[in-house]
């Protein structure tokens, strides 16, 4: 979810275990494959959906999938599902990270990734902007209303037929194509949301969820960004304050970052220096809200957010390499389709979300409201989905649930957590205390994932390991932390 927003070799006989499930079916036709990311042989195919699942008439749409087949020779019959977050990501590009974290679930279980309609090789909603990695547009992220009309005029496709409901549809026909009877589900970001919609539409096929970050309907995806992001920053410069490396080396740290964001806010700031991957020298502006944006961003991974106070002593003083240079390995490791972004965002969240309390919950932060006010200009024009007002009622279920939250987390901090655990029985949530957006990777998470899994004995699991994963320790100089 943004604002502006790998194992042991397979056995012959698993990788066949899968094919053969998937040719019972007589549907889909597996082949071997490799995913970036994922350091053993997946089995890639695709399934047809129409695009128009309503009608069921016209456009078929071609969902690429993956099967990483399960070790065991008696595999469980129920395989791990990964629903990727954004909106906009893909499964088949941000979800072999996961699959390499839990390699201990891949002992035992198929994990099988499908590319959500409108992602990644699923007829992508692309809206390409030629200038996107130049350094300018990182930090002058000002949402561009002609890029999205002129995308919108030459999109091959409805983009009011690509919400969650009807892509959680797709899945449950992948499920039953594949020959799984039931499944578990691992989401992260806003793929908590499509597991929970999956969840109300297709109950009797779901096992158990794994959510991480969680992201409900109540949070109404842009209106609470910059109220949760200023907790974020709050807990940084706290942590910071009561660290005494990073307090003697940047005393008064909050107040620097406030001073420099008022010193862009009348006008932006020209910056020259080379571009980190490229190497070539650029010159470009550096806005107040392009600054926000940026430290928003590094605040999702605490090993980058450890930068902020040392990358903003020094934009302070004109130099802005470092935080620079933090921005661009953010930005590499993030793929989104910007068109399934707005179909999403612009019909399940901003839709509800009036002017007022847009103004009522940005105002004091430092992301401020502006660019939410941009969205609403691109919503307005890109024809997203009306949707019913049953489709926003909270999702409850009776279905076991392990919950994950990182506390640092500036999206989906834990209190979205909890609104979620009231709601499914049984629950059981657990809070990561350095974690950032995302947390299933850390420390023992995997391990207490794949245990889940196995027995489904939410109280059986000994959570306390997670209290080792705690903030890294704080840059006080370009060489690293202090010894």
């Amino acid at each position: 979810m943004r604002t502006g927003l790998c194992f042991l070799a397979l056995s012959l006989s698993s990788g066949l275990a899968c094919s053969n499930s998937a040719q019972r079916s007589g549907q889909i036709s597996l082949s071997p494959c490799r995913l970036d990311g994922l350091g053993v042989e997946a089995r890639c195919g695709n399934y047809g959906v129409f695009e128009n699942r309503r009608t069921r008439e016209g456009r078929r749409l071609e969902l690429k999938l993956a099967v990483v087949p399960a070790l065991a020779a008696g595999a469980r019959p129920d395989p791990l599902f990964v629903l990727v977050g954004g909106p906009g990501q893909a499964a088949t590009e941000a979800g072999p990270q996961i699959a390499e974290a839990l390699r201990e679930v891949q002992r035992r279980r198929d994990i099988v990734l499908v590319d959500q309609r409108g992602t990644g090789s699923s007829h992508p909603l692309d809206c390409k902007d030629d200038s996107e990695s130049s350094l300018e547009k990182r930090f002058a992220p000002q949402l561009d209303l002609a890029l999205t009309r002129a995308c919108r005029e030459a999109l091959d496709a409805d983009p009011a037929l690509y919400t969650t409901d009807l892509a959680m549809d797709d899945l449950d026909d992948v499920r039953a194509a594949l020959g799984y009877d039931r499944i578990n589900l691992w989401g992260g970001s806003y793929g908590t949301r499509a597991a929970l919609v999956y969840l109300r539409q297709h109950p009797a096929r779901v096992r158990s969820l794994v959510l991480d970050g969680l992201a409900p309907f109540a949070l109404e995806l842009p209106l609470f960004v910059a109220r949760d992001g200023q907790r974020a920053l709050d807990l940084l410069y706290q942590d910071c304050a009561r660290d005494s490396d990073c307090a003697g080396a940047f005393p008064g740290a909050q107040d620097q970052l406030q001073r420099l964001l008022t010193r862009l806010e009348p006008r932006a700031e020209s910056v020259a220096l080379q571009h980190p991957r490229s190497g070539l020298p650029q010159r470009f502006p550096v806005e107040r809200e392009g600054l926000a944006a940026a430290l928003l961003n590094l605040l999702y991974v605490p090993s980058l957010a450890s930068l902020i106070p040392l990358s903003v002593d020094r934009a302070s003083r004109g130099e802005w390499g470092s935080l620079v240079g933090s921005m661009e390995a953010f930005s590499s490791a993030v793929d989104i389709s910007a068109g399934m972004f707005l179909s999403v965002a612009c019909a399940e969240d901003l839709s509800r979300i009036t002017v007022d309390e847009a103004e009522r919950q940005t105002r004091g932060t430092f992301l401020g409201g502006g660019w939410l006010s941009r969205l609403r200009e691109q919503c307005a024009s890109w024809g997203a989905a009306s949707l019913p007002p049953a489709f926003f009622e909270p999702i409850s279920g009776n279905v076991p649930s392990l919950l994950l939250s990182g506390n640092l987390d500036p999206v989906t901090p834990p209190s979205w957590g909890e609104t979620v655990a009231h709601a499914l029985t049984p629950s059981r949530h657990v809070i990561v205390p350095g974690g950032g957006h995302g947390v299933s990777t850390l420390g023992c998470v995997p391990k207490l994932i794949a245990e889940f899994l196995e027995s489904l004995d939410l109280g059986a699991l000994k959570v306390e390991c997670v209290e080792r994963v705690q903030r890294p320790p704080f840059f006080t100089s370009l060489e690293g932390p202090s010894p």
